[in-house]
């Protein structure tokens, strides 16, 4: 009887290891535009814009090629990981520093008690700050990220964009943080909470830390996003901003707020407003956002605001491909240096394709 009950305790545990199941998948982005703005100069700064006024093919949303996937060991648990490569489709080079620039991460998962993942990813307030710009950081339509972020940027020496933010705009940085340890909630009835830690190693860029909290169930979205930069050269640096989003059907408003600290310790405040709205049109989507950031310059400044306007329209071809026509207008603040800049106003055409 006891030799019985081994067997078939023994049986079991090869039948658990038997019913785990994994997947791969390969997914990517394919996006190329005609753009043009008119050249002005000193130019206030345009996201998303070309550097000159020639006629030129970009990207509006980084094309990339990605691998994730999925292992289900049951009883609840489970391993994900990702890895994200960007690039340029009009020459074929590497896009930035890191080969796997976009997002490269282990991750192992409970049902019950929620996610914990080691490696390179967004910052948890960067999900607030993406959600609420119509355009996803993309094109000349958006209000980019520099601006949502009021002027800060997680110091990041993994990201190949590493110039040390100036007094109230940044040079450079990242949305993303390498070396980091998070964890994620499970989904609580709408409800969900993020917490992250960056660690410096030795390269001095200092110790990020950073939260959000969101809700989102039925037409509703609520988030709120904070983090601060608790060591190193960038000691004192960080960002808060909340979002608010309802979905009406026929158009979703949504309310974005950041305010960030910036300059030597964190000696100067930054504000931003974002009011933009989304609706669907016929086989596509119409998008709007208007955003204004407020910089902590002396008072001699020419001008300490920056103001963007943007607008678009995908038309939906396919699940997959879609044709974009989108435009930006910004006037203010030269590079946050309080240069009084002229109007930059770009637009865009352009196909993009994912898989």
């Amino acid at each position: 009887m006891k030799k019985s009950l081994l067997a078939l305790a023994v049986l079991g545990a090869f039948a658990g290891v038997a019913s785990a199941q994994s997947s791969v998948t390969i997914y990517g982005v394919l996006d190329q535009s005609i753009a043009k703005r008119n050249d002005c100069s000193p130019c206030a700064i345009n996201p998303g814009a070309p550097g000159n006024d020639a006629w030129t093919l970009q990207q509006s949303t980084t094309s990339r090629l990605g691998f994730r996937g999925n292992e289900d060991m049951g009883g609840g648990l489970s391993a994900q990981f990702t890895i994200e490569h960007r690039f340029n489709p009009d020459t074929g080079a590497q896009n930035q520093t890191p080969f796997w620039n976009g997002r490269s991460f282990v991750q192992l998962t409970s049902a019950a008690a929620g996610s914990v993942y080691l490696g390179r990813d967004y910052t948890p307030a960067f999900w607030v700050q993406l959600k609420s710009d119509p355009f996803g950081n993309d094109g000349v339509g958006q209000s980019g990220t520099g601006i949502l972020w009021a002027g800060y940027f997680t110091p990041d020496q993994a990201s190949g964009v590493t110039t040390v933010p100036q007094a109230a705009w940044p040079g450079g940085g990242s949305a993303r943080s390498s070396n980091t340890v998070g964890y994620k909630t499970p989904n609580l009835s709408g409800f969900t909470a993020q917490a992250a830690v960056s660690l410096s190693e030795s390269t001095g860029q200092g110790r990020g830390v950073g939260l959000n909290a969101e809700y989102s169930a039925g037409p509703l979205y609520a988030g709120f996003g904070y983090e601060r930069v608790t060591d190193g050269a960038s000691d004192g640096r960080g960002v808060a901003n909340l979002a608010v989003h309802y979905n009406l059907g026929f158009i979703k408003p949504m309310i974005y707020f950041g305010k960030s600290k910036v300059g030597a310790g964190g000696n100067l405040s930054n504000k931003v407003v974002l009011l933009s709205a989304s609706a669907p049109v016929g086989a596509g989507v119409v998008k709007f956002g208007v955003s204004r950031i407020t910089l902590d310059l002396p008072s001699t400044a020419a001008e300490d605001t920056h103001t963007k306007l943007g607008l678009g329209y995908n038309h939906f071809l396919s699940k997959r491909t879609n044709l974009y026509f989108d435009m930006g207008s910004a006037t203010g603040a030269a590079n946050g240096a309080g240069v009084k800049g002229e109007r930059s106003t770009a637009f865009a055409l352009g196909v993009r394709h994912t898989f």
